[in-house]
C-alpha cells in the first residue's frame, strides 16, 4: 500500500455527498459530463466520416451531392441539438449551483445564528445536577473500573489527548498538545497547554502539569504492582500501556514515548478510559490507601474543570467550579457551570419523580417514561444515542478451575444459541435496542458483521425454534445431563435497575435447554475480584465495557491470551494472531477487514475452527439511550447526538445554564 493513496482515500472520505455535487458543480461539469468521463475511444468520433469519404469515390456526382446536401443537413440538426442539450445543461448547472450557494448560504446563516444564539448568550453560574447509579470501586484513576468513577474522573482529571467527538474519531488536545510523528514507532508529546494541578493538597499553589507527571502516570500502568509490590491484574489498561518501548523526558515539557512497532490504537491508550493523570505526588502518598480507603473524597489529585468535595455513598457526589481552570472556549474560560453534583439514585421510578420535580436536569430512562415526561413536558428536548455497554453474557475458560463446564465449547455455545436477544431487548430497554455480534457496536460502526447478515446467523436469527433444536443437541453431546445445575453470577446493580432481567434469563435458558439455573446476585467490586482470580462461575446479565468504534487496542487485551483484560481466560492462537497483526497495520480499511474476520472467529462460525474460536462472552445487544433535558440545560451537541460512552469525554466542562429561563431551579447546590 502507498501512503499517499491511503491519504488520499482518507481526504475524500470526509468529503459529504453534498460536497462532491458542489464541487462537480464548481467545476462545470454536469452529470452527463462526469458519466462521460474516461468512456469510450477517441477514434470512434472520426469512424462514421471515414465510411461516408469511401461512398463517395464510388458513386455519381448526382449522390455526392444528395448526400453532402443529407449530411450537412444532418450536421446543422446535430448541431443544433448539442447546442440545445448544452444550453439546458449549462442553465441546470446555473440553477443547481445557484441552489447549492443558497443551500450553503443558508446553512451558513444557520449556523452563525446558532453560534450568536448559543455562545453569545453562554452564562456562568448554576448548579448541574444529574443522577448516576451506586456503582462505585473507589478514586484511584488507573484501577477503578466502574462507570460511575468513570463519569467523575472524566470531569476532574484530564488524559495526555481528549476525544473530542468520537464520530472519527476525532482528538484534541487536553493535557498536551497533539503528539508529533515524526515516524510510525514515535509519539512526541509536549506539555505546552498551560494545564496545572489544583490548588488543594498535595499540590498546593496549583504547580503546573509536566513530562514527569505524565511518565510516572504511564510507567505505573506499565508495572502493575499493588502496594506490596505484586502484580496487580486491577490496572486494567497495562496491557496497552506495555505496548510503549523506550519513555524519554528530555525537558519539563517534552515527553517521547517510542512503541515497540508501529501501533495502529496509540492514541486511543493515552485517551481512552484508566488514562487519566494524576499527580506524582498523589501516587506517592496514596498508591495503596486508594483501595483502602475508596469513599475518601480529599484523595484525588487532578487538573480537570471540576474539583469533588463532598462523597455521601448513599446520596451524592458533589464538585465545584476549579476557579483556575487553564482552558477556554472560544475566548470564555470552562467550566461554566458553578458546581456538578451526581446524585445517587438505584431506583428508576425515584429518577423519573426527581426529574419532574426539578431535582434533576436531564435523565436517561426508558422510551415509555421519556414519552411519558415528554407529554407532560413538551417543551422539553428529547435526544437518543447508541450505548457502548453491551449487554452479554460471561464465559471463564480457565482450565485450572474446578469442574468447569465451559472448557467444552459446545456448552457455552448452546447458551449462545438459547438466548432470545430480541426479547431480551424488549424486557431491558422496551425496544430502544439492536442485537450484536461483538461488544462494539456493528450496527453504529461497521467493524464487524453487518447487521442483515448478523440476522441470519444461529443465535441472531428470529428461527428460535432452529436455534433450541439445536442447542439442545450441542449441550447433550457434551455430556451435560436434564436437569444439570449451573450457578450463574449477575450483578445487583443490573437486577435493582431492571427488576426481573436475572429471572428472565433464567427462565429463558432453563426452557430451553432442560437445565437449572441458580442466580449469585453480588456487587460489581466483588465481581470483578472474581474475574481477577478467575475464578467466576459465568455472568449474566452483565455489561462488557466496549470503545467506541475501532476495536483493535481493546482486543489485544482482550483476546490475547494472558492479556489485562482477559478475563475470561480465552486462548485462540490463529484469532490471537490476527488482532496482533491489526495493531500494527496502520491501514484503517484493512484493520475494518481483519475485524469482520475476528467477528466469525468469535461467534464460531469459521468452518476452519469452528467451536474451537468462539468467544469468552456472548453479546446480546446494545441498547440505545432514550433521554431528554430541561429547556434551560445547554450541551454540546456532539454529546447529545453521537454515542454514549464512558472512557472518553469530559465535555460537562462545556455545559451551561440558561439562569434567566423561567424554570431555572435556582440554587441547590
Amino acid at each position: 500500500m502507498e501512503r499517499g493513496n491511503y491519504w488520499q482515500r482518507m481526504r475524500r472520505s470526509r468529503m459529504s455527498r453534498r460536497a462532491l455535487l458542489r464541487a462537480s458543480g464548481r467545476a462545470g461539469v454536469g452529470a452527463a459530463g462526469l458519466a462521460l468521463v474516461g468512456c469510450g475511444d477517441d477514434d470512434d468520433d472520426d469512424a462514421q466520416p471515414q465510411a461516408t469519404a469511401q461512398v463517395q469515390q464510388q458513386d455519381q456526382p448526382q449522390q455526392q451531392q444528395a448526400q453532402q446536401q443529407a449530411m450537412q443537413q444532418q450536421q446543422q440538426q446535430a448541431m443544433q441539438q448539442q447546442q440545445a442539450e448544452q444550453q439546458a445543461e449549462q442553465q441546470a448547472q446555473r440553477q443547481a449551483q445557484q441552489e447549492a450557494d443558497a443551500e450553503e448560504q443558508a446553512e451558513q446563516q444557520a449556523q452563525q445564528q446558532q453560534q450568536q444564539a448559543t455562545v453569545g448568550n453562554r452564562q456562568y453560574g448554576g448548579n448541574l445536577s444529574v443522577y448516576t447509579a451506586p456503582n462505585w470501586d473507589g478514586f484511584d484513576p488507573h484501577r477503578t473500573n466502574l462507570a460511575h468513577p468513570f463519569q467523575v474522573y472524566n470531569d476532574s482529571m484530564g488524559r495526555l489527548v481528549e476525544i473530542y467527538d468520537n464520530a472519527g474519531p476525532v482528538y484534541g488536545a487536553d493535557l498536551m498538545s497533539l503528539p508529533e510523528i515524526p515516524d510510525e514507532e514515535t509519539y512526541i508529546f509536549r506539555a505546552d497547554q498551560g494545564a496545572h494541578f489544583w490548588d488543594r493538597y498535595p499540590t498546593e499553589g496549583g504547580r503546573a502539569f509536566t513530562a514527569r507527571d505524565a511518565e510516572a502516570n504511564i510507567v505505573r500502568q506499565i508495572d502493575a504492582l499493588d502496594a506490596e509490590g505484586v502484580p496487580d491484574s486491577r490496572f486494567a489498561r497495562q496491557a496497552q500501556y506495555a505496548q510503549t518501548a523506550p519513555i524519554d523526558v528530555p525537558d519539563e515539557l517534552t515527553l517521547v514515548c517510542k512503541t515497540d512497532g508501529p501501533n495502529a490504537t496509540y492514541l486511543e491508550t493515552v485517551h481512552m478510559g484508566y488514562s487519566f493523570m494524576t499527580s506524582i505526588e498523589a501516587m506517592e502518598l496514596w498508591h495503596g490507601t486508594w483501595m483502602e480507603d475508596q469513599t475518601n473524597v480529599e484523595l484525588v489529585s487532578g487538573c480537570g474543570p471540576f474539583i469533588p468535595t463532598i462523597f455521601e455513598p448513599e446520596g451524592r457526589l458533589h464538585l465545584e467550579r476549579n476557579p483556575d481552570y487553564w482552558r477556554s472556549l472560544e475566548g470564555q474560560q470552562m467550566p461554566f457551570i458553578d458546581s456538578l453534583t451526581w446524585v445517587i439514585i438505584s431506583d428508576q421510578t425515584a429518577v423519573e419523580t426527581a426529574y419532574r420535580n426539578g431535582d434533576l436536569d436531564t435523565v436517561t430512562l426508558n422510551v415509555l417514561a421519556v414519552e411519558g415526561i415528554h407529554e407532560d413536558f413538551p417543551d422539553h428536548i428529547r435526544f437518543e444515542r447508541g450505548v457502548v455497554l453491551p449487554l452479554a453474557m460471561r464465559f471463564n475458560y480457565n482450565p485450572e478451575m474446578p469442574d468447569n463446564p465451559w472448557l467444552d465449547r459446545r456448552v457455552p455455545y448452546a447458551f449462545h444459541l438459547a438466548m432470545d436477544r430480541d426479547a431480551i431487548i424488549d424486557f431491558v430497554y422496551l425496544g430502544a435496542g439492536k442485537p450484536s455480534a461483538i461488544q462494539h457496536i456493528n450496527w453504529y460502526h461497521g467493524w464487524s458483521i453487518d447487521q442483515d447478515t448478523m440476522r441470519t446467523l444461529p443465535g441472531y436469527r428470529p428461527d428460535k425454534a432452529s436455534d433450541i433444536a439445536e442447542a439442545n443437541a450441542m449441550i447433550r453431546a457434551a455430556g451435560i445431563e436434564e436437569g444439570h445445575e449451573f450457578e450463574l453470577v449477575v450483578a445487583d446493580i443490573f437486577e435493582g435497575l431492571y427488576q426481573g432481567a436475572s429471572e428472565l434469563y433464567q427462565n429463558m435458558l432453563q426452557e430451553a435447554l432442560g437445565v437449572s439455573i441458580s442466580i449469585r446476585l453480588e456487587p460489581y467490586d466483588a465481581i470483578f475480584g472474581q474475574l481477577a482470580t478467575g475464578n467466576f462461575p459465568g455472568h449474566m446479565p452483565i455489561w462488557v465495557g466496549a470503545g467506541t468504534g475501532d476495536p483493535t487496542g481493546q482486543w489485544n487485551a482482550r483476546l490475547v491470551f494472558g492479556g489485562s483484560e482477559n478475563w475470561e481466560h480465552y486462548n485462540h492462537p490463529p484469532t490471537e494472531e490476527i488482532v496482533k497483526t491489526m495493531l500494527v497495520t496502520l491501514d484503517a480499511e484493512a484493520r475494518r477487514e481483519m475485524a469482520t474476520e475476528v467477528s466469525w472467529n468469535l461467534l464460531g462460525e469459521d468452518d476452519r475452527y469452528g467451536l474451537d474460536s468462539f468467544a469468552g462472552f456472548s453479546v446480546m445487544g446494545n441498547g440505545i439511550d432514550t433521554s431528554i433535558h430541561w429547556p434551560y440545560y445547554n450541551a454540546p451537541r456532539r454529546s447529545t447526538h453521537q454515542v454514549w460512552e464512558r472512557e472518553g469525554w469530559h465535555w460537562r466542562k462545556e455545559v451551561w445554564m440558561d439562569t434567566t429561563h423561567p424554570d431555572f431551579p435556582g440554587d441547590r447546590a
